[in-house]
């Protein structure tokens, strides 16, 4: 019998190393696709701005604005993030279910409201300040570029 115990409490510590194991491999794989995926958007990032100054034809201050206006904008979205990662964990819950559960959505939905209208209002005062930078000219050649990227 204490001979039974002991091959039990063997074999749940085998199990629980296998799976804290498995666990880590997992998290260590997926924080390596994380890392090269920010690389690679940062990278086209990198690339669109400088299409997007090229077609412009901005100068160097509008350039040094913009790149200050968007990490500004960045730092404040980022105050944001651990709410909007909490808040797509609680959809994956939701979503995981037997059943959906419209009300409970919904009240997810408007427990973060606050949290979405705050990032709406950092991405629309960056939209406008960047606007800013830009002449006359650059703005109306931005907004047909845009309408032609949204007809694709």
């Amino acid at each position: 019998m204490n001979n039974t115990l002991k091959q039990i409490a063997l074999a749940t510590s085998l199990c629980s190393v296998l799976v804290l194991s498995t666990t880590s491999f997992a998290s260590e794989d997926n924080n390596k696709h994380h890392a090269s995926h920010e690389i690679n958007h940062q990278h086209m990032s990198e690339k669109k701005f400088a299409k997007l100054s090229r077609k412009l034809g901005l100068s160097e201050s509008q350039q040094a604005d913009i790149k200050a206006l968007k990490s500004e904008a960045k730092l404040e979205m980022a105050a944001f993030m651990p709410a909007m990662e909490a808040f797509r964990q609680q959809v994956k819950v939701l979503m995981s279910a037997e059943s959906f559960d419209e009300q409970a959505f919904n009240a997810l939905y408007q427990s973060n409201q606050d949290v979405f209208t705050a990032m709406a209002l950092v991405k629309a005062k960056s939209k406008f300040a960047m606007k800013s930078v830009l002449t006359e000219e650059q703005q109306e050649k931005f907004s047909t570029m845009k309408h032609k990227r949204s007809h694709r």
